[in-house]
């Protein structure tokens, strides 16, 4: 169990919160009113700033769009962040309920200042969340790669991934839909740099953090859920992460006096890392779309 609030927690807890826990004033500065932390939808001439705020609405209302959110009376956002998703599901598509979880006691804090109250945002896992009902959609949008540490051993990894699915499954009603973003990795280019940048973001940045391949995600889901999209996204992740640099190099003075050098150091890294991994096809960015299929979870 790692349902959490004062009490100790296992390393994945630990982990999620060393990146997340940092202030939500420093990431209004580095993600913008917007406070979405994943990649945006911008169309062609669109300025890579001036747009970010539009494009991740446009990549919101997509995704709600391809779940078949709108207008529902239960909805779950799994890693939920700044609550940008569960708020606008409420407050533009229509939807009664939009629960999510997430482990950052700070993200909380920020969800809960929205004052919204078709919201409940609860400090738990994944795997430890109950539903009073079934949901009618699900999103898990860049929070897959959290859930499976790299400590495991592949056959733990392949079980945990599959465990991660069998819980979804578990909380969705039969033909719901779950719309998920995720990173992955195929085979990267073994050079002294990428070496040391996947070093650096899997000690420092985001400890434990495994980044799977696609084959791992769509064979555990088999069976539970049936795929019907899969398309690699990477520009949206990293043109989010080139405007988030923009930003941060800009008020860069604020950033410090925030936090200090060395938290701002670590984002300026480790987003230059997303971005030209993402840029150069080491790492990709899959839009997944998942229905649930009939039957009980055994």
């Amino acid at each position: 169990m790692t349902t959490v609030m004062n009490r100790p927690v296992n390393p994945e807890v630990e982990a999620i919160r060393h990146h997340y826990e940092v202030s939500n004033a420093f990431y209004r500065l580095l993600l913008g009113p917007a406070m979405m932390y994943s990649g945006g939808y911008w169309e062609d001439g669109e300025d890579l700033r001036a747009a970010h705020e539009t494009a991740q609405e446009r990549k919101l209302d997509t995704f709600v769009e391809l779940a078949g959110a709108a207008g529902a009376a239960r909805v779950l956002d799994i890693g939920s962040g700044w609550g940008t998703m569960l708020d606008r599901l409420t407050t533009v598509h229509g939807v009664d309920r939009a629960v999510g979880v997430t482990l950052s006691r700070t993200q909380k804090e920020f969800v809960d200042g929205l004052g919204n109250p078709k919201i409940d945002v609860r400090v738990e896992s994944w795997e430890d969340h109950r539903a009073e009902e079934p949901y009618d959609a699900a999103f898990c949008v860049n929070a897959l790669e959290h859930f499976v540490l790299s400590s495991l051993t592949p056959r733990e990894r392949v079980a945990r991934f599959r465990e991660f699915f069998t819980q979804c499954h578990r909380l969705i009603k039969p033909g719901g839909r779950l719309v998920m973003h995720v990173m992955t990795v195929e085979n990267p280019p073994l050079t002294r740099q990428i070496i040391d940048d996947l070093k650096f973001l899997q000690r420092e940045e985001f400890p434990g953090c495994y980044i799977p391949h696609l084959h791992h995600l769509t064979a555990t889901c088999e069976g539970l859920f049936e795929v019907t999209e899969i398309r690699n996204e990477r520009e949206s992740f990293s043109r989010a992460c080139r405007a988030w640099l923009e930003n941060l190099a800009e008020r860069r003075a604020e950033a410090v006096e925030l936090e200090n050098e060395e938290v701002v150091a670590r984002f300026e890294r480790y987003l230059d890392i997303f971005a030209y991994t993402l840029e150069d096809g080491i790492f990709n960015n899959f839009r997944m779309v998942l229905t649930r299929r009939e039957g009980e979870t055994r």
